[in-house]
């Protein structure tokens, strides 16, 4: 039989108690803390503490290490605004520096809020970056609003030649519609005044025309005729009229009757009837020319057949080319 061994007897070295993992430390335990454990602290650390339970080792704390300090949020804010400034003085990017200036604000503001809680150390950068960025908005602002201006200063600008260019074409096409009715209003004019002289150079017998140049036309109302002696028999069932005309040259010049002595009698059907001759010597030709103020008169007969003599037409035609123009006088034949 055994007989155990008192609680303070030394333990034989062979044979070592049970450990007891919830025994307190001995006095050791505190040595040698904030030391770089050296090989004979860590020989004095495995080896059993005497006054601890038998077989349990001491391992003493390592110290915490101090937390680095976070300024990456300044070194942004410090780069976002150089970034954005740089932009904002540019003439074609500065729409673009606000961007990189308000994330260079907000993370500068960050930032001073880390250096204020003692996680970040350069509060100098975070500062830069917000005062950067502060600068590249200004800035970028500035640049809007006189782009803005500038702009709509070139648009009233263009909108005025718009305008003046709009009226002067106005203007231009009112002057041409204008001298396109004027000129419309002298064919009409013109058309009107040929009608008119269309309407005038159909007269009744007794009635009288004057042409352009002077010259005054009448022919007078139709005669009975009794011919002496005729070259060809007159018909017999006709109706024969002396014809008068009488011209006078009421212009400033001598005029030509060339191609006018000869008179175009039709009677109601539209035929043409000749001229009857009469060897009496009463028929008159008229004069080749007129001398201002001077008359000439034509007399000629003419038989109408009595089935188509009322009414029957005279024709004077007078002028050269495309001014020779036509009188007509039309009625009965007594």
């Amino acid at each position: 039989m055994t007989t155990p061994a008192p609680p303070d007897s030394p333990q034989p070295v062979g044979e070592p108690a049970d450990a007891n993992p919830w025994a307190p430390p001995g006095p050791r335990q505190g040595e040698g803390q904030g030391e770089a454990p050296g090989r004979e602290a860590l020989a004095t650390a495995v080896a059993p503490d005497p006054g601890a339970g038998p077989g349990v080792p001491y391992w003493p704390p390592y110290p915490m290490p101090a937390p680095q300090p976070r300024n990456g949020l300044g070194i942004a804010a410090m780069v976002l605004g150089i970034v954005g400034a740089v932009l904002s003085l540019t003439v074609i990017l500065f729409w673009l520096s606000w961007l990189p200036a308000l994330l260079a604000v907000i993370f500068g503001a960050v930032g001073l809020s880390r250096v204020g809680k003692g996680l970040a150390t350069n509060r100098a950068m975070a500062l830069a970056g917000v005062i950067l960025g502060v600068s590249g908005l200004l800035v970028s602002a500035g640049a809007g609003v006189f782009v803005v201006a500038h702009v709509q200063a070139v648009n009233e600008k263009r909108q005025v030649a718009e305008d003046a260019a709009r009226a002067r074409a106005e203007e231009r096409v009112a002057k041409e519609k204008e001298r396109i009715e004027a000129q419309n209003r002298k064919i009409e004019a013109e058309r009107e005044k040929q009608a008119a002289d269309e309407r005038a150079r159909h007269l009744s017998f007794g009635q009288s025309y004057t042409y352009e140049d002077g010259l005054k036309v009448t022919m007078a109302k139709p005669e009975p005729y009794v011919p002496s002696e005729t070259v060809f028999e007159a018909p017999k069932d006709a109706t024969i009229v002396q014809v008068k005309i009488t011209v006078v040259n009421t212009g400033p010049k001598e005029l030509s009757l060339y191609g006018s002595g000869m008179l175009f009698v039709k009677d109601a059907k539209g035929n043409l009837v000749f001229t009857l001759i009469d060897g009496s010597g009463r028929m008159k030709l008229l004069a080749g020319s007129l001398a201002p103020g001077q008359e000439a008169t034509g007399l000629t007969a003419y038989a109408l057949p009595n089935s188509a003599a009322d009414p029957f037409s005279v024709e004077f035609t007078y002028g050269s080319g495309l001014q020779r123009k036509g009188v007509a006088w039309s009625g009965p034949p007594n």
